[in-house]
């Protein structure tokens, strides 16, 4: 008589885009996982519908109880507040996790509650989009995409997660919870404040004289692309990472009081020092991969293991007059297909490409 298999139950609180994306992704990846979703009645639906869940659960008890990975997938005010409540839920071997962008204030709640019963790993997908909801959800948004993990405990036993993980694409990155946070302000948090601050200085200029957002083009959008994110997903993650993005702000601070010192003494070889280690160092970050702030000109594409798959997306993108920079297969799974990064000159040429690979039905983010 045959051993019948065990049936990994994943059980995910919160169903938006990355709760959405983690369904998609990992039953697409193990088809044989059961997902267990928990949300509103209207999202669990909805969810349901794009396949993203297998079951709704009836309560927060009856999602985690019964599962073997518990992902928390809600906004980090919601992970701290449920926290005390899922402990209580958890199995002993249950490995429980979140997807906050703020790790150190999670940890020190989670030793509170996972003393003794669950297994907590934090965790911070460094993946996303511009849009939001289970309606934006992507099986793709995790490919290459760095997924750091903060373990509470070094010895506990997380290898059924970073398996489930390395499945969905994703490459696993392990430190410390307040290296995580003082990482991110510098080059997370940092990044966002400056964007928003760069925005609304044009947009005052632009008050005088309306060149100013007429003429913002190139890097000047590029640099301010993550302005347009929402402030409620920022409210928590400037709350709760307050002392390291003040100390990365102090920083900034002085770099351009230095910049200002240069072109007050006339200093360019100075200056001319500073742009060349900037280009050595952003040359050196691997364009295949993404990190807390991923290329916007680079897509990556799915594809059945078939012939002539490749030459219907370069065709379709010919046709357009889209000319792909550079493109690269970044995984395969023999028999079932691939993924392939392409890349283009401009953030506005990428989503024109996304635009008519998806109306090929090409599976696109």
């Amino acid at each position: 008589m045959p051993i019948k298999r065990h049936q990994p139950v994943v059980s995910i609180i919160g169903l938006g885009l990355i709760g959405g994306s983690l369904g998609l992704a990992i039953k697409q990846s193990n088809p044989r996982a059961k997902i267990v979703g928990f949300d509103s009645p209207a999202v669990m639906r909805r969810a349901r519908n794009r396949k993203a869940i297998d079951a709704a659960a009836s309560s927060l008890s009856d999602a985690v109880s019964r599962a073997d990975i518990v992902f928390m997938c809600t906004p980090v005010e919601s992970i701290l507040e449920l926290l005390p409540a899922i402990s209580r839920f958890a199995q002993p071997r249950t490995i429980v996790t979140d997807v906050g962008s703020v790790k150190g204030v999670v940890h020190s709640r989670a030793k509170k509650y996972f003393a003794s019963r669950g297994i907590f790993v934090g965790g911070h997908p460094m993946a996303g989009s511009e849009g939001s909801g289970i309606e934006h959800a992507d099986p793709l948004l995790f490919q290459n995409a760095v997924y750091v993990l903060c373990p509470l405990r070094r010895k506990s036993n997380v290898q059924p997660l970073i398996a489930l993980l390395k499945r969905i694409g994703a490459r696993i990155l392990v430190m410390d919870a307040r290296e995580h946070d003082r990482v991110a302000a510098a080059i997370s948090h940092l990044p966002q404040l400056l964007a928003v601050s760069l925005m609304n200085l044009a947009a005052l200029k632009n008050k005088r004289n309306p060149a100013f957002l007429q003429l913002a083009a190139g890097g000047f959008r590029d640099m301010t692309r993550i302005a347009s994110s929402p402030f409620p997903i920022w409210k928590d993650i400037l709350k709760y990472n307050k002392s390291d993005v003040r100390q990365t702000l102090r920083e900034m601070e002085m770099a351009l009081r230095q910049f200002d010192k240069d072109l007050l003494e006339v200093s360019l070889s100075r200056m001319g020092k500073k742009f060349m280690s900037a280009k050595s160092y952003r040359d050196s970050i691997p364009k295949n991969s993404k990190g807390f702030l991923h290329p916007t000109h680079d897509i990556y594409v799915w594809v059945n293991d078939k012939p002539g798959v490749l030459a219907q997306i370069t065709s379709a993108l010919f046709d357009k007059r889209i000319n792909i920079s550079d493109i690269e297969l970044v995984k395969i799974r023999e028999g079932q297909g691939g993924t392939f990064r392409l890349s283009f000159e401009t953030h506005d040429t990428a989503q024109k490409a996304i635009a008519v690979l998806r109306r090929k039905k090409i599976r696109v983010q």
